[in-house]
């Protein structure tokens, strides 16, 4: 097998690349694809002895990992130093390790292997995820129609023209992509965000309690997470099963929900019962297998339509049904259609009454646990996804001239 550089603007380190990164590149050298990793690690999640855990993993298994530092400051000149700097440093690997594909996980990753691959052979996996560019206008983080945006959408367009393949999250996403470019695109593979089914999996017994739920949230809060919403649901909740609980597990300040509770008039009593932890990544699955139900509402938007949330696929995988607003992804199909799940259309008082009742029901039903872990299995399995991925290492080793 022809070796491939896998290059990520997120790094290894960071709770994203332990959960989306280290699994896909470690299951692939596991089928035998000599992979080097190329990625940004920002200094306050480099610790020394996580650092060296992880080295030593990728030694094992004969992947190589070449570590940058992330800049932040300051904003668009030290992301232009870190892409010369990123550049630079896949070029001599490329040559080195005598690269014939380039996986490029975004699009900061892209621009790096864009540099690379337009004046030579090597193969370019676009691995787009979603619309980065129009998440960033819509996160309010670049102004819409400014100078920013218009230079990566741009540039979007010549990662597409450029691209061997392309990966998005979505079925949407992929229809919406098909929609956006009347030109030809390059073949588009639709891969969601995976699971390790052995690390995540349903509790071998589990506490069954008629008078209360215990309700979880996992991840950051960030510009996409509802917090203020997902507390005035469990406010309806702890209003009608007043024994329920909520534990919020994030990185996040726990300061933001304590104003959203206080926004809500959270009544003391329900606020007692609700707790904001953090863990480490490998304790994640226990949490999730003790609670009852996972929630996360995510504000809609065009972008949000390539989305695919991780702590889905980590939920059904516990067995743990989940409590989602719809326009986001293919997950509201996903629920509906598995009925491994509660949808809500709009996020209301009215809705969450309706809500409650719905998720009482189902959590009543004996066969939800398996249902939700078989939903994993069949669509959110890191198997299958590092399958998808050699498939189409394979068709970029196997071909001809690069395209036009």
């Amino acid at each position: 097998m022809k070796p491939v550089l896998y290059i990520s603007y997120d790094g290894i380190l960071d709770p994203l690349g332990q959960s989306q990164i280290q699994p896909y590149v470690k299951g692939l050298a596991g089928l035998g694809v000599p992979m080097h990793v190329l990625s940004f690690e920002k200094p306050q999640t480099v610790r020394s002895d996580e650092l060296c855990l992880v080295a030593e993993r990728f030694r094992t298994l004969g992947i190589g990992w070449t570590r940058l530092r992330y800049h932040k400051r300051p904003a668009v000149f030290s992301t232009l130093w870190d892409i010369f700097r990123g550049t630079l440093a896949a070029l001599w690997i490329t040559v080195r390790r005598k690269v014939r594909v380039i996986h490029a996980r975004s699009y900061i990753a892209a621009l790096i292997a864009l540099f690379l691959c337009l004046p030579t052979r090597l193969r370019f996996l676009f691995d787009m995820r979603g619309f980065w560019a129009d998440e960033r206008v819509e996160g309010g983080i670049w102004p819409a129609g400014g100078v920013l945006y218009r230079v990566f959408k741009r540039l979007e367009r010549s990662f597409l023209c450029r691209a061997d393949a392309v990966v998005i999250l979505t079925r949407r996403g992929s229809e919406v992509l098909r929609e956006m470019n009347a030109g030809p695109l390059p073949p588009v593979e639709v891969i969601p965000t995976c699971v390790d089914l052995e690390l995540f999996h349903p509790p071998e017994k589990k506490e069954q309690l008629d008078n209360r739920i215990k309700l979880i949230y996992l991840g950051s809060f960030g510009t996409w997470y509802l917090v203020e919403e997902m507390i005035a649901f469990y406010k309806v909740l702890a209003g009608r099963l007043p024994e329920s609980s909520f534990t919020l597990v994030t990185p996040s300040d726990p300061g933001l929900v304590r104003k959203a509770a206080d926004r809500v008039n959270m009544p003391a009593a329900a606020r007692e019962k609700m707790t904001v932890t953090y863990l480490p990544y490998t304790q994640v699955p226990k949490a999730l297998a003790r609670a009852d139900c996972s929630i996360f509402f995510i504000r809609p938007s065009f972008a949000k339509q390539a989305s695919c949330a991780t702590k889905l696929a980590e939920s059904l995988a516990c067995g743990l049904p989940v409590l989602i607003n719809s326009g986001i992804g293919d997950q509201d199909r996903e629920v509906e259609s598995r009925r491994v799940g509660v949808v809500l259309e709009e996020l209301n008082e009215e809705n969450y009454c309706r809500a409650v009742d719905n998720l009482v029901a189902l959590l009543a039903d004996k066969s939800l646990s398996s249902r939700c872990r078989a939903a994993a299995e069949e669509d959110f399995s890191l198997d299958r996804a590092v399958g998808k991925y050699l498939e189409l290492y394979r068709n970029l080793w196997e071909k001809g001239e690069i395209r036009s």
